[in-house]
């Protein structure tokens, strides 16, 4: 599993397409609390954690029962917060939960990227 995180319009989805040599169809959009585990890459899985946690679903104990499923996938995830507490109490709880899957998967990954403005650094390459 690779994962690739940053902030928001850093440049993520660019990178893996260009650097994993990925199209359209390699590539699933979250866009609620459904993932698609079929695909070479799980793009914005920021939103299905968020989906997730307004439907009451706990989205780290999902990633754990589907671990196996994202072997050999690329996990790309936007970074919440950048070290701000939001007001918001829903937002603090997604940020929480967003680092605790980050750190997870970290852990699991083969190789762990962050991209900062188009570029990567690499974290981990095993």
């Amino acid at each position: 599993m690779i994962l690739v995180f940053g902030g928001a319009y850093n440049g993520k989805l660019n990178f893996v397409k260009e650097k994993y040599n990925l199209n359209e169809e390699d590539l699933f959009f979250c866009k609620d609390e459904k993932l698609k585990l079929s695909t070479k890459a799980i793009v914005g899985l920021h939103i299905f954690i968020k989906s997730c946690i307004l439907k009451g679903i706990n989205p780290l104990k999902f990633i754990e029962d589907n671990l196996n499923m994202l072997d050999g996938k690329i996990i790309v995830c936007d970074e919440i917060g950048s070290g701000i507490v939001p007001l918001k109490k829903e937002d603090r709880i997604w940020r929480e939960e967003t680092g605790q899957i980050l750190q997870f998967l970290s852990k699991r990954s083969s190789k762990v990227s962050r991209i900062f403005f188009g570029m990567e650094e690499v974290l981990k390459y095993e």
